[in-house]
């Protein structure tokens, strides 16, 4: 009789604990696949227009500072021009400021007119309207000639910083933005590009400070 007991015991412990078991596993969190984002860190330009790769990793805080590459000669007015960014791709260039845009395939899904805008002043600064995301990463290029980063030895400093409105806001001589990206300089033809995934204004940068 003792023996028959024992087994009964022994036969509801067991039961408790693989049901107990089941029931843990069956709540456990599973755990989620991490994928690679590749169209995050880079960005292919159109036709080798430049060559090479622009990093997109960028930089978002709510107060930065910004201290703008200058023209050696400032702009007396605004300068302004349009162009059509197509689902296929488009490039813009305006040698008077030294800006060119590259639109690659895919980033629009539709005919979108753009506007931009070099702004008066020292500062190499561009607003873009409309404001409006891209699908993928568009390329702006900056002449360095006639810039206070024309010279090649100081530009490992360079990027390119997001401003908030349609004008720069100045504190202490610099400007104040909200968002950093890393930009790749050529040697060769003395240029420094950045990737955007959004138009809005953007200015070339020599440095920053929280």
């Amino acid at each position: 009789m003792r023996n028959g007991v024992r087994a009964l015991l022994g036969l509801a412990v067991a039961t408790t604990v693989f049901t107990t078991a089941c029931a843990e596993s069956s709540t456990a969190p599973l755990a989620t696949p991490i994928h690679a984002d590749t169209t995050a860190n880079s960005s292919n330009l159109l036709g080798g227009l430049l060559g090479g790769v622009i990093g997109t990793v960028t930089r978002t805080l709510n107060a930065l500072l910004a201290s703008p590459v200058t023209r050696n000669a400032p702009l007396a007015q605004d300068v302004t021009w349009t162009f059509v960014a197509k689902p296929g791709g488009a490039i813009s260039s305006n040698s008077t400021v030294g800006l060119t845009i590259v639109v690659p395939p895919g980033a629009v899904d539709k005919y979108q007119t753009i506007t931009v805008t070099a702004l008066k002043g020292s500062a190499v600064a561009y607003r873009f309207e409309p404001h409006m995301e891209f699908d993928r990463k568009v390329v702006l290029t900056q002449n360095l000639r006639g810039t206070s980063a024309g010279n090649l030895l100081s530009l490992n400093a360079l990027k390119g910083a997001h401003f908030e409105g349609d004008l720069l806001d100045y504190l202490n001589g610099k400007v104040k933005v909200t968002e950093i990206v890393p930009a790749l300089l050529s040697w060769l033809t003395k240029t420094a590009s950045f990737g955007v995934d959004h138009f809005s204004g953007w200015i070339l940068a020599s440095g920053y400070s929280e």
